[in-house]
C-alpha cells in the first residue's frame, strides 16, 4: 500500500498539492461511476484525461486497487478514498524528495593484494557505489566510460533494466566500437523509460571522451579513474569520488553535449526492447 500511495502521491504532485488534487479526482471518478457505482477502463482512462493526470490506465487501476479504492470489479469505494485522501493530507510533502547537501566520498577498485593490506578497506568499492547508484535512480541515468566489456555489462544489466521498468531513462556514452556490447541488454529491454547509446570521437582523439563518469537524477555521481570493465571493478586500482548536491548538474550538462556530437548507435524506446 505504502508504495501505491507514493506512487499517487508523485502523480498527482505534477499538477498541484496532493491532497487537493486527489479530491479533485474522486470527485470526476465518483460522476463517471454514476448510480452504479462501477468504473471500467475507459472511464477511468477518461476521468484520468480530464484531470489532467499522467501515467497509464493500468498504472493508476492498479494503485487505485491496492488502495482498497477500487474492487477487481471496479466499484468504486468512496468513503476508502476519503481514507487516503487523509493519508495523502498527513504524509504531505514528506514524500517529496530533499536535495541532497553537497558532499564527496573516496571511492576505490582494489585487487587482493591491497584489500589484505588495509583490512578492512576504508573506502566503499566502485562496483557497490554503481550499482547503489543505478539502484536509486527516479528519472534519469547518464553513464559515460570510453571501454566497456560484456562481463561488467552484464553486472549493471539488471540493474538498468530495472531501472528503465520504474520509468528512469538512461543514456549511455562511449567510445567507438563499444555501443555493440549493449545489444543484449537493449534486446531485453521491456522498461518505461527509454534506453540510448551513443558513440563519440573528435578530431584529435579516436576516443573521443575520456570520461568515467555516473550521474543519478542530477543529483548525485560518480566520476573516476574506472572504466565499465571487469578489470575497472575488480582487478585494477581505481580511485574515484561519490558526489551529491547541486553541483553534480554540471556534469550532466557535459554529457548531454558528448550525446549531441555523437552517434546514436542504439536505442530501446520506452514500450518494447528493440
Amino acid at each position: 500500500m505504502n508504495l501505491a500511495l507514493r506512487a499517487v502521491h508523485d502523480a498527482l504532485r505534477q499538477q498541484g498539492e496532493p491532497a487537493e488534487r486527489w479530491q479533485s479526482l474522486v470527485t470526476v471518478l465518483a460522476d463517471r461511476a454514476g448510480s452504479a457505482g462501477v468504473l471500467l477502463g475507459d472511464e477511468v482512462q477518461a476521468a484520468l484525461r480530464s484531470s489532467g493526470l499522467g501515467g497509464t490506465t493500468g498504472e493508476w487501476i492498479a494503485n487505485l486497487r491496492l488502495l482498497g479504492v477500487l474492487s477487481t470489479g471496479g466499484a468504486l469505494d468512496v468513503a476508502r478514498a476519503e481514507e487516503v485522501g487523509t493519508a495523502l493530507d498527513l504524509a504531505a510533502d514528506s514524500f517529496d524528495v530533499v536535495g541532497a547537501p553537497p558532499s564527496w566520498a573516496p571511492v576505490v577498485t582494489l585487487p587482493s593484494e591491497l584489500r589484505v593490506l588495509l583490512n578492512p578497506p576504508p573506502m566503499r568499492q566502485t562496483a557497490g557505489v554503481l550499482l547503489e547508484l543505478v539502484d536509486s535512480a527516479r528519472a534519469q541515468i547518464r553513464l559515460a566510460a570510453p571501454y566497456v566489456d560484456p562481463r561488467a555489462v552484464r553486472f549493471l544489466s539488471a540493474s538498468l533494466i530495472a531501472a528503465g521498468g520504474r520509468g528512469v531513462a538512461v543514456s549511455m556514452v562511449t567510445s567507438e566500437g563499444q555501443g555493440a556490447l549493449f545489444g543484449d541488454m537493449a534486446r531485453e529491454w521491456v522498461g518505461r523509460g527509454g534506453l540510448r547509446v551513443t558513440e563519440v570521437r573528435t578530431d584529435l582523439s579516436p576516443i573521443g571522451s575520456h570520461a568515467k563518469v555516473l550521474v543519478v537524477d542530477d543529483e548525485r555521481g560518480y566520476v573516476g579513474s574506472a572504466n565499465l570493465t571487469a578489470a575497472g571493478l575488480g582487478r585494477h586500482v581505481e580511485i574515484g569520488v561519490e558526489l551529491a548536491g547541486p553541483q553534480v548538474a554540471e556534469l550532466t550538462r557535459i554529457l548531454v553535449a558528448l550525446e549531441r556530437v555523437g552517434t546514436r548507435v542504439l536505442s530501446a524506446d520506452a514500450r518494447s526492447g528493440s
